[in-house]
């Protein structure tokens, strides 16, 4: 007999509802199974298969110039990009594009005047970007004891250049800005990690060079240093190089590697202060040696029609110099690979083409 306001299904409801509990509870189980255990195999089927990181390897310096460079690879944009690159390490520029025309790797970074003198020696490379340029941290570093106090006081001096590099050029520049011939001074060759004790030692009376050596020559000389710059003089720029086949093949991939440059760029924009520490802790340098390079260092991913013109005024200069024969040719708009940073950052490219 059913008590008043009973329902007559109830028990079937608590039935079902118990039923139902098992089920939900067996699925459960199932599922911790599954998680214990990995993908069961519907799922293994319609999960994409990971596309492998596509490898890059990239000789680079380990000076600020190169400082975009090792924040992507730092703080992870190249894997976001789907990119394994291995940054080789090299003393200064040249040493990059000696190993780029070796083919012991896919790109360089250098400054840009290796970069001229190898295309006009014959190399067929060309220019994918520029990462940073700095019209402030070249410097003639000179000992104020060899009566040395003035730019005009270098006639007859011995100064030690890099040769081929943006070293040399910059102490050409100098010497044209200071009404002086290039065959004002005595030019002493020497290796990037040889100019501070060169110096020091007083095998060379100044030495012409980039930061942070710049600042490594003035600490070793203390308050007998005499340094000279000139921002009018010469704009040096960092630039990434390859082979024209390589980056026609490949623009995709180079894209790729500009966006997660021109990530590293936005990076050092919004968190100045977070990005010197980390470049410091990258580069192996201390904050205070890298903190006069930083604070005049542009960096900042484009290709600009002042950069090309640049470019064939350094060819000029090559030739000038006997690097090349006399009448190499200075057009140096075939050997800029505009494709890959158009389809990064179109607007980062105002060369006329």
């Amino acid at each position: 007999m059913l008590e008043a306001g009973t329902s007559p299904v109830a028990p079937l409801g608590r039935r079902a509802r118990a039923g139902r509990a098992a089920v939900l509870l067996a699925a459960l189980s199932w599922l911790c199974v599954v998680g214990a255990c990995g993908y069961g195999p519907v799922e293994r089927a319609l999960r994409p298969a990971a596309t492998p990181a596509e490898k890059l390897s990239l000789a680079a310096s380990s000076t600020p110039h190169a400082a975009l460079l090792h924040l992507a690879e730092a703080k992870g944009y190249f894997a976001d990009e789907g990119l394994d690159v291995t940054l080789v390490p090299v003393s200064h520029g040249k040493a990059a594009i000696d190993l780029l025309t070796q083919s012991k790797v896919d790109l360089a970074a250098a400054a840009e005047v290796p970069f001229v003198i190898s295309v006009l020696q014959g190399q067929d490379f060309a220019l994918a970007a520029a990462v940073a340029s700095t019209s402030k941290e070249m410097a003639i570093v000179a000992r104020g004891d060899r009566a040395i106090s003035a730019p005009a006081h270098l006639a007859g001096k011995k100064v030690g250049v890099t040769p081929g590099t943006s070293s040399e050029y910059f102490l050409w520049a100098f010497l044209i800005r200071h009404r002086m011939g290039p065959d004002a001074v005595e030019l002493v060759s020497l290796p990037p990690g040889r100019m501070t004790q060169a110096l020091a030692e007083g095998q060379v009376d100044a030495v012409s060079t980039w930061e942070p050596l710049v600042s490594e020559a003035r600490a070793s000389l203390g308050v007998g240093a005499v340094s000279f710059v000139e921002p009018a003089a010469y704009t040096v720029m960092h630039v990434l190089v390859g082979s024209r086949e390589f980056l026609k093949a490949r623009s995709g991939t180079v894209s790729r590697l500009l966006r997660a440059l021109l990530e590293a760029e936005r990076f050092s924009r919004l968190q100045p202060r977070e990005a010197m520490a980390l470049a410091a802790q990258r580069l192996q340098l201390d904050l205070a040696t890298l903190q006069p390079a930083w604070q005049n260092l542009r960096l900042q991913v484009d290709l600009r029609q002042s950069q090309l013109i640049t470019l064939e005024d350094e060819a000029r200069w090559a030739r000038a110099r006997g690097y090349v024969a006399p009448g190499a040719q200075t057009n140096f708009l075939p050997h800029l690979h505009l494709d890959a940073l158009l389809s990064a950052r179109p607007e980062r490219v105002t060369v006329v083409h």
